[in-house]
């Protein structure tokens, strides 16, 4: 009787464990490679989600006509005119906070209000404009549409251009007074927008080389970086633009991973697109998201 095993016995074995290591470590390794890729795509899709809902919501509060495609130093156009897509999505916000804690409702009491001295009465308006940094903007024909001025020549104040449609007021109870020292407007109409801020988006890629307020940051960015610039006035004078390009204003982080994104306007709605990329270990395509919102 044998009582141990040939060298071919025991080579065949050690073959027989390899292949078996090496089939179960494909196994696992496939296993890893498909939760990696739906833990992705599961958070690529809430973050394009959350992203878009963020950005509908700031743009739901936009001044009509002032929404704008631009492209640093090559100037810019209004959202409804593009013929190309541009970079950067810029736009003016109406002053909501003021308006959901009921200090003024936007429309003004023509019989009551004196032309001569561009007084308005507004029977809801009880704010403090020395706080608010308040500027004003009649809404006109922007609601449907018109032809007065382009938002992006002289309209809105957008990269060094005159403000010819926004005014300094002061307001007091009851009352604003247009007190801009420059320019007092043509027409009087009885829907009004006060505003105070604007906002911009853009990627990292579209931004570079890239401004001090984003290396200072304190966190990784990239090309596929989407920034949000907030609190900037372009309607002051001289006019201001966001921190990204050399102006003023703040900004955050909107997302990671993001290889595109775009807006257009399709009969007076903003559609908002999205595309969101993630390379995944042992796969040469990763993970990719696209999404799409309208913004009413």
């Amino acid at each position: 009787m044998r009582k141990g095993f040939t060298l071919v016995e025991i080579i065949f074995v050690l073959v027989i464990m390899a292949v078996l290591a090496a089939g179960t470590f494909k196994a696992i390794e496939a296993i890893y490679t498909r939760s990696a890729q739906a833990k992705a795509l599961t958070d690529l899709s809430l973050q394009s989600q959350i992203v878009l809902d963020q950005l509908s919501v700031l743009l739901y509060n936009r001044i009509p006509k002032s929404v704008i495609g631009y492209t640093p130093g090559a100037g810019c156009e209004a959202i409804d005119e593009l013929v190309a897509g541009r970079p950067i999505l810029e736009w003016l916000a109406i002053e909501e906070d003021a308006m959901l804690q009921g200090d003024y409702d936007g429309f003004v009491d023509m019989n009551a209000s004196v032309k001569a001295s561009y007084t308005l009465a507004t029977p809801s308006i009880d704010l403090n404009d020395t706080n608010l940094n308040l500027n004003l903007v009649f809404s006109g024909a922007f609601d449907g549409g018109g032809d007065e001025i382009s938002a992006c020549n002289g309209a809105f104040g957008w990269h060094g251009k005159d403000s010819n449609l926004s005014y300094d007021i002061s307001t007091a109870v009851n009352t604003i007074v247009i007190t801009d020292p420059i320019k007092k407007p043509d027409f009087i109409y009885e829907k009004y927008y006060l505003t105070n801020t604007a906002y911009a988006v853009a990627r990292g890629e579209d931004l570079k080389p890239w401004a001090p307020c984003l290396t200072d940051l304190n966190t990784t960015i990239d090309d596929n970086t989407l920034f949000l610039f907030y609190d900037y006035y372009p309607y002051k004078t001289p006019s201001q633009t966001f921190c990204g390009d050399g102006g003023s204003g703040k900004v955050t982080i909107l997302a990671q991973d993001v290889t595109a994104f775009s807006a257009e306007s399709v009969n007076d709605i903003i559609r908002l697109s999205i595309d969101m990329n993630r390379n995944i270990r042992g796969k040469t395509c990763g993970v990719h998201v696209s999404k799409q919102k309208a913004v009413f």
